[in-house]
């Protein structure tokens, strides 16, 4: 894949990431109108508050990323080639280097998270840790799914170098 194909394709599937993250956001806020409205008490609270604050972080945080994106891939399309590596590769070896440290996180969350499932037995315990656990979890895929996508453009890139 040459650097052209690489940038494309990855800031491409950057924006659909910050779409579909704004959306998914959108749907946890809504859950959790939902879940204010069916259910009452300390589960409810302990499950509406986290929920809507997680979706109107994803569905802002996804809305700044697909806007974002369009104006990044075009000033990089504009850039040299040695302007390009000069920007690019650093940052990406940084934004690579912190994968392990989010994947350690959204793991010591879930397990976290089933534990005070299995051992909390109280209202606002059970609330908070499907939260996290929904929370987490949703995280974990994305970033996943993003190392994948970082790795093949830094490759792309590293090729690029003299």
């Amino acid at each position: 894949m040459d650097i052209a194909d690489a940038l494309q394709t990855y800031f491409a599937a950057e924006r659909l990431t910050g779409i579909v993250f704004a959306i998914y956001g959108v749907v946890l806020f809504g859950l959790a109108a939902f879940l204010y409205h069916a259910h009452t008490g300390q589960f409810m609270w302990s499950i509406v508050v986290p929920l809507g604050l997680i979706g109107l972080l994803a569905a802002g945080g996804g809305g700044w990323i697909a806007a974002k994106t369009g104006p990044q891939l075009a000033t990089l399309k504009a850039a040299t080639a040695a302007d390009l590596l000069a920007t690019e590769l650093p940052r990406m070896v940084k934004v690579n280097a912190n994968w392990i440290r989010l994947e350690i996180t959204w793991t010591v969350i879930i397990v976290g998270s089933l534990a005070m499932l299995w051992l909390g037995k109280r209202e606002w315990t059970t609330g908070l840790s499907l939260a996290l656990l929904i929370a987490a979890t949703s995280a974990m895929v994305l970033d996943v799914l993003a190392e994948r996508r970082a790795k093949v453009y830094t490759t792309a890139l590293e090729r690029m170098s003299p």
